[in-house]
């Protein structure tokens, strides 16, 4: 079953001014960006070294009348080493509190006006991680300000976090709608050049604990039934939490590219690989999936047989199955 969205938002952001009354133009002030996280999952820290799982990172947008005023002070964080990214990884539980030294522009406009502070993070649990997720948090204030003239407003002021559907017309059962992709060799392919084998499609990230995870199952099933008909294709995820192509982090995308080619390589990853580009809107569009890992089995005549998650016995599951083909 594929996992809703709407029942995966672990992380809620808040804004509270520290100190009370209204705040004047040319003012500097604190305010704390409060992420409140559900029991289980984790916040990852802003300190999260390069490789690992994504940082948080919190910004003030430039041109509006708030503006940071100094470096953000972020909680110390819990570390812990994790072997799937093997490295020390840090990250938040129940409640990150962030200082936010702010600023308010000089000739800012007597009246109400809205600080808008945006948040780019990543949560993860035991079995299942969230894509890399951009939310826009608003707090209004009363500003004294100069005389006259309209306050100025944040334009970006309302949520940008989409709350549209999206329609999955690839159901277990069904036969399975054909698609191209482009390897990671950059060699155009179909997913039908696979048909008449048991096809699983692996949609992964570099950022998913429990994908990473999975990779010494994946290559003992690939080793030991390949002879017999049976193929994985990775469906590369990275970029699986923008709303649009552009609302995507170029520099993000690059980064996770080529950390998903260095994690095939360095651990002896030999099936086919979809990049990012061609893998993202087939998981969203074709399958509707919010969250990984997923792997979607399909039969030798292209349908639908199960769609597996961390909890699903992934060894046992292909196991049966395969070995009922054989009889």
């Amino acid at each position: 079953m594929f996992v809703s969205a709407q029942d995966l938002d672990p992380i809620r952001w808040s804004l509270r001014k520290t100190g009370s009354g209204a705040v004047r133009a040319g003012d500097k002030f604190e305010v704390q960006a409060i992420a409140t996280i559900e029991e289980g999952w984790h916040l990852y820290s802003p300190e999260q070294s390069k490789g690992g799982p994504i940082p948080t990172r919190i910004t003030v947008p430039e041109g509006a009348i708030f503006r940071l005023s100094g470096e953000i002070e972020s909680p110390l964080p819990q570390v812990i080493f994790d072997p799937n990214f093997n490295m020390d990884t840090q990250f938040y539980e129940n409640e990150a509190v962030f200082v936010l030294p702010i600023e308010i522009s000089k000739d800012a406009p007597s009246g109400r006006a809205v600080l808008s502070v945006s948040t780019f993070f990543q949560t993860c649990n035991d079995h299942t991680c969230l894509p890399p997720k951009a939310v826009k948090v608003n707090s209004e204030f009363e500003v004294a300000g100069i005389s006259g003239g309209v306050p100025v407003l944040d334009k970006g002021a309302s949520n940008p976090v989409s709350t549209e559907k999206t329609t999955a017309p690839n159901n277990q059962g069904s036969k399975i709608i054909d698609f191209d992709f482009l390897d990671f060799s950059g060699k155009s392919r179909k997913l039908s050049e696979f048909r008449g084998k048991f096809v699983l499609l692996d949609f992964w990230a570099t950022w998913c604990k429990p994908c990473l995870a999975d990779i010494p199952k994946l290559k003992e099933l690939y080793e030991k039934h390949k002879a017999n008909g049976f193929e994985i294709v990775g469906m590369d995820s990275e970029t699986l939490g923008d709303d649009d192509e552009r609302d995507a982090d170029p520099e993000f995308a690059r980064e996770t590219a080529e950390r998903a080619r260095q994690i095939v390589a360095t651990r002896g990853v030999t099936w086919t690989q979809a990049t990012a580009a061609t893998a993202v809107p087939v998981a969203k569009k074709l399958f509707g999936v919010k969250a990984l890992p997923t792997k979607i089995l399909i039969g030798p005549e292209g349908n639908i047989i199960a769609t597996l998650g961390e909890k699903d016995d992934l060894v046992g599951t292909i196991e049966k199955l395969l070995s009922e083909k054989d009889k």
